[in-house]
């Protein structure tokens, strides 16, 4: 049986797959962010990017990550109040192939995805399985019509850390 495959090999499959070209600058976004579990903003890859491509100018990166992000590979997500973050699909979504999966990447119900949430308090970001919102999502558009892409932006709020952390502070 085969080694699996890694998440770096599925995404360059990916983009030669959809026939991109794949650049030193777009290699090196995809080596970053799949090294690193943190959300990353644009400037940190870029920083991580020099240290590893340092011939890749600044500029390139930024596009390289709009081309991976428009083909489903690297997915953004808007924090209020800050900079975008991104990170790599998972294995999963970079697997899946055809046009129903590239439509998946962009409304964000593609499996095993995840939203963000963000403590207002000391800005730590918390995953969560996007099928957690499934019921709102669906609710929301029995409602409204609205379809809600949950993976696309950080729901604000606080966290349990700083919440007991106010609660000692107000019993003191």
């Amino acid at each position: 049986m085969g080694e699996a495959k890694s998440r770096v090999e599925a995404a360059v499959e990916r983009l030669r797959a959809a026939g991109e070209r794949l650049t030193p600058g777009r290699r090196a976004v995809i080596e970053v962010l799949d090294a690193d579990s943190r959300h990353l903003d644009a400037e940190a890859i870029a920083t991580a990017v020099a240290d590893l491509e340092p011939g890749v100018h600044r500029a390139t990166i930024y596009r390289s990550l709009q081309a991976l992000v428009d083909g489903g590979i690297v997915r953004h997500t808007h924090v209020p109040g800050g900079a975008t973050i991104y990170h790599l699909a998972s294995l999963e979504q970079l697997c899946a192939a055809g046009d129903d999966a590239a439509e998946d990447a962009h409304s964000g119900h593609a499996g095993h995805g995840h939203a963000h949430l963000q403590c207002v308090r000391c800005e730590r970001f918390t995953d969560v399985a996007v099928e957690e919102f499934t019921p709102l999502v669906a609710r929301i558009r029995e409602l409204t019509g609205f379809s809600v892409d949950a993976q696309h932006a950080a729901l604000l709020g606080v966290c349990a850390e700083c919440a007991a952390r106010k609660a000692d502070e107000d019993d003191v």
